[in-house]
């Protein structure tokens, strides 16, 4: 577990405020989330090598690549925001009991964290669960694209509605500090997508050795396409098989989606379908 620097901040601020007992709220809430991720990833067989700590959940690293097996990556995302609502609900059925304001804090952040991290943008638990739903239709790199686009738009919808309520209210710094945090983690997934992209497309190719066989998806193709295009569309489930025809629609060939990974990772992203020699 990691605690990224601007949360320690955070945390610290309340601290100073003299809300030493809402940072422990806050701290608990967002670790038993990121916790609740983790314990599903090691029952699916999927290890977490670390996790950074953020005010909205956090950023988890792990051995496996999730975008190869998007139902895995939909039940791990799913995970936090079911156990922050589970208990911000467990809480509700005792607090009349017990009517402790701590218990009832906790409760609003566990609802809230539960609540915002469902929202449908990376880098949020619903925006990898949207990443996951829409990569088997449009591919994983535009699905990702996508979803973390979404993220700097919540962001910067955040960072302008506590602008607002500052400049109305004299408060909602809160809101600005976690936009600014969303927009830096969005612009991160967007930054380093092509590397992620290409690490999708090792351990894509390595999914046939594993399993010896995979559902075939086939597209038609003229030779001047460049790979990038065509592997763009690449489905997580299925294995790419290319039939590269002429100008009078004859088939040349059959290019299969190990070739065009190893064509773009020698000979860079202006390659073409021409660039190969097709089986």
């Amino acid at each position: 577990m990691r605690v990224n620097p601007l949360f320690l901040l955070l945390l610290c601020i309340y601290c100073v405020l003299g809300l030493a007992r809402q940072v422990l709220c806050i701290f608990g809430a967002v670790l038993v989330h990121e916790l609740a991720h983790t314990v599903v990833a090691r029952l699916m067989g999927t290890n977490i090598t670390e996790v950074e700590l953020l005010p909205f959940g956090g950023q988890a690293k792990t051995e496996d690549f999730l975008a190869i097996h998007p139902e895995r990556e939909i039940y791990i995302a799913l995970a936090g925001p079911l156990t922050s609502l589970a208990l911000a609900g467990g809480v509700f059925l005792v607090k009349a009991n017990l009517g402790e304001w701590d218990l009832l804090f906790f409760m609003r952040i566990n609802l809230v964290l539960g609540l915002f991290n469902l929202i449908p943008a990376l880098p949020l638990d619903g925006g990898r669960v949207l990443r996951a739903v829409l990569a088997n239709r449009v591919g994983f790199r535009r699905a990702t694209r996508a979803a973390a686009l979404l993220g700097e738009v919540v962001a910067l919808a955040l960072v302008a509605y506590g602008g607002y309520v500052a400049y109305h209210f004299r408060e909602g710094a809160n809101f600005i500090f976690v936009g600014i945090l969303l927009f830096w983690a969005a612009r991160k997934e967007a930054r380093f997508l092509a590397y992620a992209f290409m690490r999708y497309l090792v351990h894509k190719k390595g999914e046939l050795s594993k399993k010896g066989v995979l559902p075939v998806y086939q597209v038609v193709s003229t030779p001047q396409t460049l790979i990038t295009d065509i592997l763009n569309s690449t489905s997580p489930s299925s294995y790419m098989m290319v039939m590269v025809v002429d100008e009078r629609e004859r088939l040349c060939g059959i290019v299969t989606e190990a070739q065009l990974i190893e064509a773009l990772f020698e000979g860079g992203p202006l390659v073409t379908l021409e660039d190969i020699r097709p089986d």
